[in-house]
């Protein structure tokens, strides 16, 4: 097994975390962060790929008058009749 040594920017409090697992679980710094690194990339890789929904128009009823208005412009609308 090829061992690599290399340097990481880490979250201050997530580091706090990783070392007070691997106290309490009286294992090694090392083996805990590579047990995390191993769970969070096998989560990453499982993770299924997200799927195409077709969504069916349906006619809501605008009147013609209305059909090329804005949002805004039909609010503005209805703000100024009330």
């Amino acid at each position: 097994m090829l061992v690599m040594r290399t340097t990481i920017d880490i979250n201050d409090a997530l580091l706090r975390e990783l070392r007070e697992t691997a106290q309490e679980m009286k294992k090694p710094f090392r083996y805990v962060l590579e047990a995390t690194l191993q769970r969070g990339l096998s989560l990453y890789r499982s993770k299924p790929k997200a799927t195409r929904i077709k969504i069916k128009p349906r006619p809501v009823g605008i009147k013609p008058a209305v059909r090329s208005m804005s949002m805004n412009q039909l609010y503005d609308q209805i703000e100024s009749e009330s």
